[in-house]
């Protein structure tokens, strides 16, 4: 195993040394300049402008299927006469009606009798 890492690293050495080396005659030759920062600036500020407008356009649109997935539900609605509370709250209990809505229910939770 040893002597194939070693055939490898002298392969490797004697490989890199037909590589031409590097022809950059001035330092300004291997860099883009202020014009090359500018334009990389703007590129990332779209980019970062583009993923936040496509972050709540994909919101407002799983919102949108929550609502419509919501009113699709059978019996939601104001067909009972208790007006519609929001997802994940209780609508709120008044004196003049019972706890439970009206209706008695068995211990298993079954329909009412």
């Amino acid at each position: 195993m040893n002597a194939l890492v070693a055939t490898v690293l002298i392969a490797g050495a004697r490989w890199s040394e037909r590589l031409p080396g590097p022809t950059i005659e001035s330092p300004e030759e291997g860099s883009p300049g202020f014009e090359g920062f500018v334009a990389t600036f703007l590129l990332a500020a779209a980019v970062i402008a583009l993923a936040v407008s496509f972050t709540r356009r994909m919101r407002r649109a799983d919102h949108r299927d929550r609502l419509r997935d919501d009113a699709d539900v059978p019996g939601a609605g104001a067909s009972d006469g208790v007006p519609d509370a929001a997802p994940g709250t209780r609508p709120a209990v008044t004196g003049d009606e019972p706890a439970s809505g009206g209706a008695s229910t068995d211990d298993a939770g079954g329909p009412p009798r």
